[in-house]
């Protein structure tokens, strides 16, 4: 009965361990073996990267507060009612990164007076994929294109030189970032597919951090925001994609853009040890402890918009699955928030 359901189908014990599941299930993680999965709570079976954050193990730890997966299977636990919620984990098989975003249907039924859990998983991930292209290409890219049309018409109509020469400006800086986001949308589904071709070079530190400061420094003059950048003293060469560390760079500043105010610091530098660098992005705010908990989430976004949430995670998939890279932050009330990019160095001589 339950390998005729399309969607994956696990029955759970009382102590949220999977005691039968269906093909659907199987094929949605990559198993071929139930044997495999029998005993092990969801996030184990899903090989969410929090399982083993506390000895107790999956459902325990801060990030399972805010798993809808958990919220289903606690409410479900206590209520007769069906329980619907979304859920996003984060998950890793063999190192590669893998994102779920799954619609989850818990109930509670007993059988011969012993309770048990029957779990519905949707697969959502399409429906969220489809809402991000829609905000992308016909939201952000239309409103590019009325952007390089205005300045065409302009440019057509204007005997000033001197004014031409700021329009073909702009004209062009709209050009290069309509193009860079296609590509980086275009490489986000090569990546999770496994079809992202990079190429690396050994590229010098302080560059990326030129070239990511030259993105914002008139955003920060224009909104009053103190952002600034320093360089290594003794700058060094890594083997990496430029491009892509610049863009994952981007993302993270861009995001501390929209968490400050007016006249807030906002800090971009880079650290190195005899192994790694580690590129910074600080800001003075603190992200609230429900917010850290979701943070990397495909989808995930702390603003209301559908088709937002995949700036953090594009840079986790890009620099670890792609780059051999870590992400990591730290937020709290001392440090306020730092997120950080650590990569391998190639070697250590000065530029």
């Amino acid at each position: 009965m339950l390998n005729n359901c399309p969607l994956g189908v696990i029955i759970l014990d009382l102590n949220r361990q999977i005691i039968a599941a269906n093909k659907s299930f199987l094929k949605l993680i990559g198993e071929k073996q139930i044997e495999n999965i029998l005993g092990k709570r969801l996030g184990e079976a899903l090989n969410c990267i929090h399982r083993d954050e506390m000895e107790a193990g999956c459902g325990t730890s801060i990030f399972c507060k805010e798993c809808g997966a958990a919220k289903a299977i606690k409410n479900a636990k206590e209520t007769s009612e069906l329980n619907v919620f979304e859920c996003r984990i984060n998950s890793k098989k063999n190192d590669f990164l893998i994102a779920y975003d799954l619609k989850v249907y818990v109930s509670k039924f007993a059988i011969k007076g012993f309770d048990f859990l029957l779990v519905y998983l949707k697969d959502i991930s399409f429906e969220k994929q489809k809402k991000i292209f829609e905000r992308v290409f016909f939201h952000d890219i239309l409103n590019l294109f009325h952007v390089i049309k205005n300045l065409t018409d302009i440019l057509i109509d204007k005997n000033n030189q001197e004014d031409l020469k700021e329009i073909l400006e702009l004209l062009e800086l709209s050009n290069n970032y309509l193009f860079n986001e296609i590509i980086f949308h275009r490489n986000i589904s090569l990546a999770e597919n496994r079809e992202l071709k990079i190429e690396k070079e050994f590229i010098s530190a302080n560059l990326i951090l030129k070239e990511t400061y030259n993105l914002f420094y008139k955003e920060a003059i224009s909104e009053s925001k103190l952002f600034t950048v320093t360089y290594l003293e003794k700058d060094v060469t890594i083997e990496t994609n430029k491009s892509m560390v610049v863009r994952s760079l981007q993302n993270l500043v861009k995001n501390a853009f929209e968490a400050t105010k007016k006249d807030d610091r906002i800090r971009l530098f880079a650290e190195i040890d005899e192994k790694q660098i580690y590129f910074k992005v600080w800001n003075e705010r603190v992200i609230p402890e429900n917010i850290q908990a979701q943070i990397f989430q495909k989808s995930f976004s702390t603003k209301a918009e559908e088709g937002r949430g995949i700036g953090t995670y594009s840079v986790k998939l890009f620099i670890e699955n792609y780059l051999n890279g870590k992400v990591f932050f730290i937020s709290n009330e001392k440090e306020q928030t730092c997120f950080t990019i650590a990569l391998p160095r190639a070697f250590s001589e000065k530029i």
